[in-house]
């Protein structure tokens, strides 16, 4: 893509814009863009100008940080994330990377590479019988920052119930839910089940007269 922009390439830093293909005919009027797999039109934009080009498109558009041409690839992946973050909440019209990070560390992973870690580690209790039992346990728990009193009022359980439950878990996982650490996997774990896994990935190929 970048050898056949050439000279035309706007000077560093520049911002990458993702967007879809509702995006299209705004974005390449404008800039250079170039049709990808995921997400369908990528946008390279000079940091200035940035703000107004994405509000432009009049869709869902992700936003990266500036960035030089070296790394370019990391800002492609911030764009995309940014612009998974845009059509998962329907917040839009923008989401700049730079804002996730106020919506915890799930919003800064890979969305493919989140939801494999959390089918990994929740493997043990999804083929369990009763794991929907078991999982709304969990959660509760870890909601409950591990306070039996108060996650059982919030399942409507005696805490007994939920004490059997947590050491079936306990035994299923194979991990000490007193760890912090386990904990924090486990919650991660479970908000990554939530949301859908990104799609693969296309090699970038230019659109031909996609100048300004």
């Amino acid at each position: 893509m970048l050898g056949r922009l050439g000279g035309r390439l706007p000077a560093a830093p520049v911002v990458v814009l993702a967007a879809g293909p509702d995006a299209l005919d705004a974005l390449e009027a404008v800039t250079f863009t170039a049709l990808t797999g995921v997400p369908d039109v990528v946008a390279l934009v000079p940091e200035q100008e940035a703000a107004e080009v994405a509000l432009s498109a009049d869709a869902p558009v992700g936003a990266s940080l500036p960035t030089g041409y070296g790394t370019l690839r990391d800002a492609l992946d911030q764009a995309r994330r940014a612009l998974e973050a845009a059509l998962d909440t329907r917040r839009g019209p923008v989401v700049r990377f730079g804002e996730l990070a106020g919506q915890g560390l799930l919003a800064l992973l890979d969305p493919a590479a989140a939801h494999a870690f959390s089918t990994a580690v929740l493997a043990p209790l999804t083929a369990y019988g009763s794991r929907a039992d078991l999982m709304e346990s969990l959660r509760a728990y870890l909601e409950s920052n591990g306070h039996w009193d108060a996650a059982a009022q919030r399942l409507g359980v005696h805490r007994h119930t939920l004490r059997y439950r947590m050491r079936r878990v306990a035994e299923l996982l194979g991990r000490d839910l007193d760890d912090p650490g386990v904990r924090a996997e486990l919650w991660l774990a479970l908000e990554a089940a939530g949301r859908p896994p990104l799609r693969g990935r296309a090699t970038p190929a230019s659109r031909p007269g996609n100048s300004r």
